[in-house]
């Protein structure tokens, strides 16, 4: 890209997200004090993702003879945040239920996929796998995650679609072993990637490694839809 275009581009995505700014701290002020920006009480059209995030979990944990303090202690979060989780009370953004899930040792796309171990080459785009974290209270609202790569051991890739409505985002950092890549196909983010924030748009590509603390944020105004890569698949 040249200087000029570049220069233009970081000049409209500075003035998106300064705009957003105000947005993101009355949805923040809008909260209830018992609620934190890392996970949501659940309410009637987020009711039904929370109990099929929460039923898997809790059959992995005790899968694996967990307790609740077990977990919690893995993810570095309290087992009462566990327990609301698991019983259906309470959605977790995508950095809690990153931590969840690696606290019991298997990633985000083995979550997704459940039991399955599959082969196939190609995924239809309507039996595609997805998970959607951090609705505030709207089912148009939140963070989408769709496996545009079946999970497998024997893979070596991992490939999600993720879509972010504008005013949402990871709601906190999360890390892993290995690298990872994105394509920005729409909208703006604001990727941080250990304590340093990026803005991106449209057309943009990201690539990091996965140890270091990252988190991203849709400033607006429109959704945001991100094809972001990993190897080996640990998110």
């Amino acid at each position: 890209m040249k200087n000029g275009s570049s220069s233009k581009l970081k000049t409209v995505a500075d003035r998106i997200a300064d705009k957003a700014k105000p947005e993101r701290k009355r949805r923040a002020e809008a909260l209830p004090s018992s609620v934190t920006a890392a996970a949501v009480e659940t309410t009637e059209p987020a009711a039904l993702e929370a109990v099929r995030i929460g039923r898997r979990l809790q059959t992995m944990r005790r899968a694996q003879g967990l307790t609740l303090v077990d977990l919690a202690g893995k993810a570095n979060c309290s087992a009462s945040l566990v327990s609301r989780v698991e019983n259906g009370r309470l959605l977790p953004s995508l950095s809690v239920l990153h931590k969840l899930v690696a606290g019991l040792g298997t990633s985000m796309a083995s979550f997704l996929s459940g039991s399955e171990n599959e082969s196939c080459m190609l995924v239809r785009a309507s039996e595609r796998k997805e998970v959607a974290l951090d609705y505030l209270g709207d089912p148009h609202q939140g963070v989408r995650i769709e496996q545009i790569i079946p999970h497998s051991p024997e893979r070596t890739l991992q490939g999600n679609l993720i879509t972010i409505t504008a005013g949402h985002g990871s709601a906190g950092d999360y890390s892993h072993v290995g690298e990872e890549a994105g394509f920005v196909m729409d909208g703006f983010i604001e990727l941080t990637i250990d304590k340093q924030t990026h803005v991106l748009g449209k057309g943009d590509s990201f690539c990091f490694r996965s140890e270091a603390p990252h988190s991203f944020y849709n400033p607006g105004p429109g959704e945001a839809v991100v094809l972001w890569i990993n190897t080996p698949p640990t998110f």
